[in-house]
């Protein structure tokens, strides 16, 4: 228990605060800031100038490999589903190319994970780049699967690394989508950089005012004027 006494327009008051209440407001204002840097951090991720930035489309010839990956938490008209991201190996190359084949929806059931198809065989696609963000440092979650599969990977976050290791092959820097070709989903619309970074910005200091504002009532409930009960 802490207890101070001060005077305000010529009327003294005592802040006393419990430690029970004291910790809990505490607890909450730790939260907040929390989630505030989470938010702030996931800000750094979103270029401002995707807009600005040329478009570069190829005309490719080759096929999908058969692992494939599922990046969460994808909307498309009100509806929760994922961004089907396939491998592309070319003739001649040693790397693979990441693409996005469009979004697809997501089962009821969370544990229902998709298997969407791929084109088998030789293939003619087009392709067009797409920005891609650094990956998160936080980026270490668990991939799930189909019930009894070992693909497609459920993935939070792009992380080419982790991807190349598990296909065993490298996977070139940055991130295309289907533009033509057999297999395209649902076409997709590419977030403007800048309205999703300033989004996230919001979020960080909307938490960061309710972390300010538990403390701000937390010392309101203990003033009382010397005097009163």
């Amino acid at each position: 228990m802490m207890i101070r006494d001060f005077i305000f327009h010529g009327s003294r008051y005592r802040l006393k605060l419990e430690w029970g209440v004291s910790l809990v407001f505490a607890f909450i204002f730790f939260c907040c800031c929390a989630l505030s840097i989470w938010q702030w951090q996931k800000a750094k991720y979103y270029s401002p100038t995707t807009e600005s930035q040329s478009v570069t489309s190829l005309s490719l010839q080759g096929e999908w490999l058969k692992q494939q990956f599922l990046l969460d938490n994808r909307t498309h008209q009100g509806r929760v589903g994922y961004y089907q991201l396939g491998l592309f190996a070319t003739p001649g190359s040693q790397s693979l190319l990441l693409v996005n084949l469009g979004w697809v929806p997501a089962s009821v059931l969370r544990s229902d994970i998709p298997t969407p198809s791929l084109a088998d065989g030789y293939q003619n696609i087009r392709i067009q780049a797409l920005p891609m963000q650094p990956t998160p440092n936080w980026n270490n979650q668990h991939w799930a699967t189909p019930k009894g599969k070992e693909w497609p990977k459920r993935i939070q976050a792009i992380d080419l690394q982790r991807m190349s290791l598990l296909v065993d092959q490298n996977i070139e820097e940055g991130l295309w989508l289907l533009q033509d070709g057999k297999g395209k989903k649902t076409t997709i619309t590419m977030k403007d950089g800048y309205l999703s970074k300033h989004k996230h910005l919001g979020y960080a200091l909307q938490w960061l005012l309710i972390g300010l504002a538990a403390i701000l009532v937390c010392l309101a409930n203990g003033i009382r004027k010397v005097g009163e009960q």
